[in-house]
């Protein structure tokens, strides 16, 4: 305290003040203060007039409140009914605030507003009836909550404001009073009643108001998408809130913005909207009421780099929105993407024109979009445009055609383009296309005949850093890395009726394939499509599974005519095993397979769970510089065993549990010692192998014998040279057949032959060989042999 030295002037300091609230049961104080300096003169209180000449608040805060039942926790000034004498009255002059933070609460309308008080002057006049307040200063609004949304988060603003406070009419009295934010500037005046429900009659106008200004008053769920742009030219602003407030009703709102010949512009593309007229109204009607609250756009025009837009729009009723919209627009799609940027389009060129109408309730679209889009139509047309998108590595260019939308499905012409080096040509329908755009989980169904020059899946089933190779015609791209990803969107139905010039995916170049295409929850299928690829023909029907997130499954029926074997194991990579290929094999394949395979979403393949069925025919065939048949050199010299023909070779051939399982068969060479060879036996994907050969030791020396049993008829050649091959494809081992040998010697009462059966059958298992002393003997006839037959959903990779 200090009075000594500039009497009558008495100043006091006070350091970490504290007032409590007038609440009894608060805990939480009405105001805390690093320090509060207070000025007035001696002769002034003394002699009954309490003018405070300065008070000065620094660091920290006032909260002001009103608990659930409306009391307040300001009211610490109390009347005392003892005295006689005339009431106080109370006056401070000069009001400094630094760095206060300045709060208020209202629980019962959950409404919470924080500011912070900068360098805040104010003054302040109290008489028994009244209470003057004059503000004046820069603050920062931390927050302005009601309910919900919160308002003006983190806004500067500059207030020049006046009110008096009746007490006995208990009414707030807002005189002209001035807030800027940015470049605008609004003024409010009005009333406020807090006699019982609070009740409002408060006007607001903006001048010098901008794009920037007008979005700081809206919440950000709101204005976030917007907040960046400016605005040049002339935009006005204003509105009036009349009425009640409480928790049981709202005031009337209306609200009236828009703009004359003004520019709006991104900050960071540059690119302007220019020329642009706007008249906008908002009112929440007579009942004050969100039903009744209605949004309008009316008379919207514009230009965007000299080309024209225009529309307009209707939203009413924000608990059960309708709808009522028109857009006219001719766009340079570049352009409109530097205005308004959307992460999912990265690049984007060409020219779109647009004339939509729409009009219809947002929530029956969404129950039903077929019946509630019937009032939507228009046309789109797009020129030359292109597209790179944020989720589709391949960029799509060259994009034209004609889109009519009518009701909820658009009719499709002549939409053509390429997507990479891929390119297609679609006409037809795109039914629930409304729905699919504007309500998330739709799907979207497309019917429509598609042709195509051009379809390089490498590229449309690549990751992006793969298909970045592809594209650059890198040597080294997903085939040799298999970056590859299949995933079908669960939203997206096709019925095409499908053809294809040129078809490639790793080795295979595929050509003419034409067919019909469904995609339905994630299934992929198709009832025949045939094409012609490795030098023959292929018809191939079946389904591809997608619908699990870590496996792909694929069931097909495929068939091929005259293939010729070297192509067919070079174009499907040998099959994946390197112990026969491509170089090895000559001849023409006519055969059909019947399986299901089991991918990786990368489209690797699962080898253990493939399973197939495959009937097929080889003729004309040959069998190169195949080394494992050097170590037949006992039979044949080593320059026949290098060029080993046959005429025809037909097989079934079984796959299942990572194991392919070869029946008995008779290879008839060109090898005299060797002219007929039975092979059977069985080859693991880990390239272990098990055949059984058997070989005649006087080929066309002796009659063949044959004998009748049991109805069957059973054929012997003369005696035969019994081989076992065994081992992995990198050391093999070829050797005499012992146990199949022993197996004759006994007789048919000895252990199964050697001889490979199908994985599952329910044939009951074929007799043994007969004995060599009993074919020199006599002839005689096995038991009857019946075909292994497969159990349903075996199948081979085609």
């Amino acid at each position: 305290m200090s009075w000594w030295t500039d009497f009558p002037r008495v100043s006091v300091t006070l350091h970490n003040v504290r007032v409590g609230g007038s609440l009894p049961a608060d805990t939480v104080a009405l105001a805390r203060l690093q320090r509060m300096h207070c000025a007035f003169n001696a002769w002034d209180m003394l002699g009954g007039r309490y003018r405070i000449r300065a008070l000065t608040l620094s660091g920290g805060a006032v909260w002001l409140r009103h608990n659930g039942n409306g009391e307040a926790n300001y009211r610490v000034f109390r009347v005392d009914s003892a005295s006689t004498e005339e009431a106080m009255t109370f006056a401070v002059e000069q009001v400094q605030l630094h760095n206060v933070a300045l709060g208020f609460a209202d629980s019962l309308l959950r409404h919470h507003y924080v500011v912070q008080a900068r360098e805040l002057e104010a003054g302040l006049t109290v008489t028994p009836d009244t209470i003057g307040v004059a503000v004046r200063g820069p603050m920062l609004v931390e927050a302005l909550r009601l309910g919900a949304d919160t308002y003006m988060r983190k806004r500067e603003l500059t207030v020049a404001a006046a009110l008096r406070i009746d007490r006995k009419s208990r009414q707030v009295f807002i005189r002209p009073s001035e807030i800027t934010i940015g470049e605008g500037m609004y003024s409010l005046a009005g009333t406020v009643g807090w006699g019982g429900a609070t009740r409002l009659n408060v006007q607001a106008d903006g001048r010098r108001t901008d794009i920037q200004s007008l979005f700081a008053l809206l919440p950000p769920r709101m204005s976030r998408r917007l907040a960046a742009y400016r605005s040049r030219g002339e935009v006005y602003f204003s509105g009036t809130v009349r009425g009640e407030l409480s928790a049981k009703q709202n005031p009337q709102v209306k609200v009236r913005f828009g703009c004359r010949d003004a520019s709006f512009y991104h900050p960071d593309t540059k690119q302007t909207l220019e020329h642009v007229h706007l008249a906008g109204t908002f009112t929440n009607g007579a009942q004050a009421t969100a039903r009744q609250a209605v949004l309008e756009l009316k008379d919207v025009r514009g230009r965007l780099r000299g080309r024209p837009f225009s529309g307009s729009l209707r939203y009413a009723n924000l608990l059960d929105p309708t709808i009522t919209l028109h857009v006219r627009a001719d766009l340079d799609v570049a352009d409109a993407l530097r205005f308004y940027p959307t992460p999912v389009i990265r690049q984007a060129s060409g020219q779109a024109k647009l004339d939509i109408k729409l009009n219809g309730n947002v929530r029956a679209l969404r129950r039903n979009p077929g019946r509630a889009a019937a009032q939507a139509s228009g046309e789109m047309v797009l020129r030359n445009v292109s597209l790179k998108l944020r989720d589709l590595a391949p960029a799509l260019s060259g994009l034209n055609g004609s889109f009519l939308l009518r009701r909820n499905d658009v009719a499709v012409t002549n939409f053509s383009g390429r997507l990479g080096q891929s390119d297609f040509l679609l006409s037809g329908m795109f039914r629930n296309a409304l729905g699919w755009l504007l309500v998330p989980n739709q799907a979207l169904l497309v019917e429509a005949d598609v042709s195509s020059r051009l379809l390089n899946l490498n590229e449309l089933l690549s990751t992006p850093e793969a298909a970045g190779a592809v594209s650059a015609g890198s040597k080294v791209g997903a085939a040799e890395t298999n970056g590859y990803t299949f995933k079908l969107p669960a939203n997206l139905a096709l019925d095409l009726e499908a053809s294809v010039a040129q078809l490639r995916f790793r080795r295979l170049r595929a050509r003419g394939a034409r067919g019909k295409v469904r995609l339905q929850q994630q299934v992929l299928s198709t009832p025949g499509v045939t094409l012609v690829a490795a030098g023959g023909r292929f018809d191939v029907r079946g389904s591809l599974d997608a619908r699990q997130p870590t496996v792909v499954q694929a069931h097909t029926v495929a068939s091929c005519q005259q293939v010729p074997l070297d192509s067919l194991f070079y174009v499907f990579e040998n099959f994946g095993q390197a112990f026969i290929t491509a170089r090895h094999l000559r001849g023409e394949l006519t055969a059909k397979a019947d399986a299901d395979l089991f991918f990786t979403p990368q489209l690797r393949p699962l080898t253990e769970r493939l399973e197939a069925e495959v009937h097929a025919t080889v003729r004309r065939g040959e069998l190169n510089n195949f080394e494992p048949m050097q170590k037949l050199s006992m039979v044949a010299s080593r320059e026949q065993l290098r060029h080993l023909r046959f005429d025809e070779l037909t097989n079934t051939v079984y796959i299942q549990s990572g194991t392919v399982y070869v029946p008995s068969m008779d290879i008839r060479s060109n090898v005299r010692a060797a002219s007929r060879i039975t092979v059977t036996g069985t080859h693991t994907f880990d390239q272990q192998m098990d055949y059984h050969l058997a070989i005649p030791l006087l080929p066309g020396l002796r009659r063949p014998v044959f004998k009748t049993t049991d109805g069957g008829i059973a054929t012997s050649n003369g005696p035969e040279l019994l081989l076992h091959v065994w081992g992995d494809e990198a050391n093999f081992r070829v050797g005499y057949d012992r146990e199949r040998a022993q197996a004759r010697r006994n007789g048919p009462a000895a252990a199964p032959s050697a001889e490979t059966k199908a994985p599952a059958t329910s044939s009951p298992a074929p007799a043994p060989p007969p004995r060599l002393r009993d074919v020199l003997k006599t002839p005689i006839k096995p038991a009857e042999k019946k075909p292994a037959i497969p159990q349903p959903g075996e199948y081979f990779e085609f």
